[in-house]
């Protein structure tokens, strides 16, 4: 009982900053495991194409959401939140209204040219209904959690995405079970666990705000977003417009296909994440400190573990998607490699952006964002008619490397530009990891006919980890040493 007692003790003595962001990464690591424990049992009872139609709905539901929520979500509403932080309450109502109304024009749009639409999207009139429906409620779902995400309320945050995350696994396990259209069936029962927790969300944040809208807050909101949104839409490019290119180009067998395994390999996001929350306040108090070479030396070998995880998850690949989608998906098992490695390389080019926002040098990241956006769409109109679903995820892979190249430039400029010195970062050794992870994560796919000899390199890793596991948790806890919270450069997404 002791040990309890310690241990509660020690949680009580948590600032609620650190309490709440605990309980939301908890939250968000079990809501996605939720996801993943229920991927086997779609795969195993839903058909490929019945899987691409669900994987297309929500390609096609985050285009429309961006446009419609004009991305007020993100960094925006977070500066609202201070802007207005006397009358929050008026501005979330607001935000709400700008959305919904922008919904309901682009809904009066579908419902005349609905036949031009459903032709080119390859989705009946009934499911783009429900997806407007969804869209007319859903961000106050999104207002209500952030704004309680920024005042450190979390329970409330834990239980209602854990609760969504159960009636969406299970309505759409009950849904597929009793339908014959089990890719619509599938896509219905999320519509509907969405519609009735934004419908109650909506009313409150109404309630609560007011008023319907404040011209103020709606001009700041708008011109705030306007030199973001473009970033924000080359973002989704190369996240998800991949699945698009597919559906239209291959059809919907192949986006099950690359959307299964796709989203295997995303599994390395969930690491990669946590990783980098840990690390922005430690690399911005080295930054303050200008303890420049600590953070350099330091950072690569997080990069050199983040690299050996990579391989590490990348051997694994056969025997995950054995496990998330059976036999019939094990075609599909070549994605997982470099969809993996261009995780490394996503965190890679965080790592860089967060120097870029220390010195306020932002300038050029759209710039960037859009040019990797407009490369991922070339590079896949020309290598998927050549080499089918695959040739997409080393797209992906090229375009975050050529992101973390073009800010690894775009940051030694700024530190040129702040400090009057080149560099932080050694650039000779990060290039020779980058070539050994690349040249490594994808030699291991060689491996995945020679079981023994992969399972062999699995082991020889776990067991070198296991032995150097002191100096391992010794950087770790270094990083978490930083008693002063920073802002990540990631908080435009949150």
């Amino acid at each position: 009982m002791s040990l309890i007692k310690k241990a509660l003790k020690k949680y009580n003595d948590i600032p609620l900053p650190a309490k709440a962001a605990l309980w939301f990464v908890v939250c968000s690591v079990l809501q996605k495991s939720i996801s993943m424990l229920t991927m086997p049992i779609f795969t195993r009872i839903m058909t490929k194409a019945q899987m691409g139609q669900f994987n297309v709905y929500n390609s096609w539901l985050q285009i429309f959401t961006m446009v419609v929520t004009f991305r007020l979500n993100y960094a925006v509403f977070n500066k609202g939140m201070s802007k207005y932080k006397d009358d929050r309450d008026a501005y979330t109502s607001t935000m709400q209204s700008i959305t919904f109304i922008i919904t309901s024009v682009f809904f009066g749009l579908y419902l005349i040219f609905r036949e031009q639409v459903n032709a080119f999207i390859e989705l009946p009139t009934f499911i783009m209904v429900a997806m407007f429906l969804e869209l007319l409620v859903t961000p106050a779902i999104d207002f209500w959690t952030i704004r309680k995400r920024y005042e450190f309320i979390y329970r409330p945050v834990v239980v209602r995405t854990l609760l969504m995350a159960l009636l969406n696994a299970g309505l759409g396990v009950a849904a597929v079970l009793i339908s014959d259209e089990k890719g619509y069936a599938r896509i219905l029962s999320c519509v509907l666990v969405n519609l009735v927790f934004g419908v109650m969300l909506f009313t409150y944040n109404l309630k609560k705000g007011k008023t319907l809208m404040r011209w103020e807050y709606a001009k700041f909101a708008v011109l705030f977003n306007i030199p973001l949104f473009l970033h924000y839409v080359s973002q989704y490019v190369l996240d998800s417009f991949d699945r698009i290119m597919i559906q239209k180009m291959l059809g919907f067998e192949a986006v099950a296909l690359y959307g299964v395994a796709y989203n295997a390999g995303l599994l390395m996001k969930i690491v990669i994440q946590s990783i980098n929350n840990a690390m922005v306040p430690w690399q911005y108090g080295k930054l303050e400190k200008k303890e420049h070479e600590d953070l350099d030396d330091t950072t690569f070998l997080v990069f050199v573990m983040m690299g050996v995880v990579t391989v590490l998850f990348s051997a694994f690949a056969p025997d995950l998607m054995l496990i998330l989608a059976g036999e019939k998906y094990r075609e599909a098992v070549y994605v997982i490699p470099p969809v993996a490695i261009g995780m490394f390389f996503m965190f890679v080019y965080t790592t860089f952006a967060n120097v870029e926002f220390f010195y306020n040098q932002t300038k050029f990241t759209m710039y960037i964002s859009m040019g990797g956006a407009l490369l991922n769409i070339g590079l896949n109109y020309i290598f998927i008619k050549l080499f089918g679903y695959v040739a997409a995820a080393y797209t992906t892979l090229f375009c975050y490397a050529v992101f973390a190249i073009s800010h690894y430039f775009y940051m030694t400029y700024s530190v040129k530009k702040s400090l009057g010195f080149t560099r932080i970062f050694k650039t000779r050794r990060l290039m020779l990891l980058f070539t050994i992870l690349v040249v490594a994560g994808l030699t291991v796919i060689a491996l995945y006919q020679l079981p023994i000899v992969r399972y062999a390199l699995i082991a020889a890793v776990l067991i070198a980890a296991f032995i150097k596991r002191k100096w391992i948790i010794g950087i770790f806890k270094s990083i978490r040493k930083l008693k002063k919270p920073q802002e990540s450069a990631q908080a435009e997404n949150t």
